[in-house]
């Protein structure tokens, strides 16, 4: 069997991960049991694979050739990897608007009850591709039915989003940005109210808009930046040293911006930067990524860089653990 061999289909073409009940094959051919075969985009299917056969109600056979095995395989490790909450939490994600769209995550026994920044980020239809009851609860409310799972998704989420610090983490993470970039921030430190922070090059640093969250800003060397925040500064340094320093959170970050899980094909790097196959470059957000990590490359219509030093290895492995 050949593990490098994967499934590149869009799982929407089958319904989604929810319509696919078992995966089997036989030499040439993909059988797939699924629960509605009227979910499953036969035209479009044949696009990628021009025989495909509906077998009744609930069956679909997709004629693959000698890989078919090495197919099925994978397919069965990405329905796997996606029914994950980690990888539900990194769905939902882009379709809330992205990481600085989502400001607090409950949940009741059987939905994610989600206070948002701005509604009209937030993707309502996509996300009823996943979740058929969403509802807008006021102007800053998403409710999701996600049935039983709803408490161990929600703390994925808030684990996901960094949250678990009331709300200090929100700030690291837009700060990130105003501070040129994750690339751009070498050390933090703090005293009893200020932030103190070493960066690359200051000319990076958006002074004037900080100053519009914290008006205390300090320029004290060349490198060295001091934010006044007050007493809850140890909570923000505490914040934006782990967003520094995990890589799993860096993954987290960027896999949405990339399109999602199911838009990276293969992750590579090198000594200083990630290589990415990705399946639609439209979907990559090119401009956004750039806010994290400045330097950005679209090689072809395929493949993108991210230059992210030399972290760039361990990086990779993180992507790894979501990326099939």
């Amino acid at each position: 069997m050949n593990d490098d061999v994967k499934f590149m289909l869009p799982l929407s073409l089958l319904g989604e991960r929810e319509n696919i009940v078992k995966v089997n094959n036989c030499a040439t051919r993909l059988r797939l049991e699924v629960k509605d075969s009227n979910k499953v985009n036969i035209e479009e299917i044949k696009k990628y694979y021009p025989a495909v056969q509906k077998i009744g109600d609930t069956q679909v056979h997709i004629v693959v050739g000698i890989i078919a095995s090495s197919l099925a395989n994978s397919l069965r490790k990405i329905i796997a990897s996606n029914d994950s909450s980690h990888n539900k939490a990194l769905t939902l994600i882009p379709l809330l608007g992205s990481r600085e769209n989502i400001l607090k995550v409950n949940n009741c026994a059987t939905r994610l009850r989600i206070e948002i920044k701005d509604m009209n980020k937030v993707n309502i239809e996509e996300l009823k591709k996943h979740y058929s009851s969403v509802q807008k609860i006021g102007s800053a409310e998403v409710h999701i039915v996600v049935g039983t799972e709803a408490s161990e998704l929600a703390k994925e989420l808030i684990k996901t989003l960094n949250m678990s610090d009331s709300g200090s983490s929100n700030k690291s993470w837009f700060l990130i940005t105003l501070l040129g970039g994750i690339d751009n921030i070498q050390k933090v430190n703090n005293c009893a109210t200020r932030l103190r922070l070493i960066v690359k090059d200051m000319n990076k640093v958006n002074t004037e808009e900080i100053k519009k969250y914290y008006p205390s800003v300090q320029l004290i060397t060349e490198t060295e930046d001091h934010i006044i925040v007050g007493t809850d500064v140890h909570l923000l340094a505490e914040s934006l040293r782990n967003l520094l320093e995990n890589q799993s959170l860096k993954a987290t970050l960027l896999i949405p911006l990339l399109g999602g899980i199911e838009n990276i094909l293969k992750v590579n790097n090198c000594a200083t930067r990630l290589r990415l196959i990705v399946k639609d470059m439209n979907k990559v957000n090119a401009e956004e990524i750039k806010k994290y990590y400045p330097a950005v490359q679209k090689i072809s219509d395929k493949e993108v860089h991210i230059v992210v030093g030399m972290e760039a290895s361990n990086l990779a492995y993180e992507f790894k653990k979501f990326v099939i």
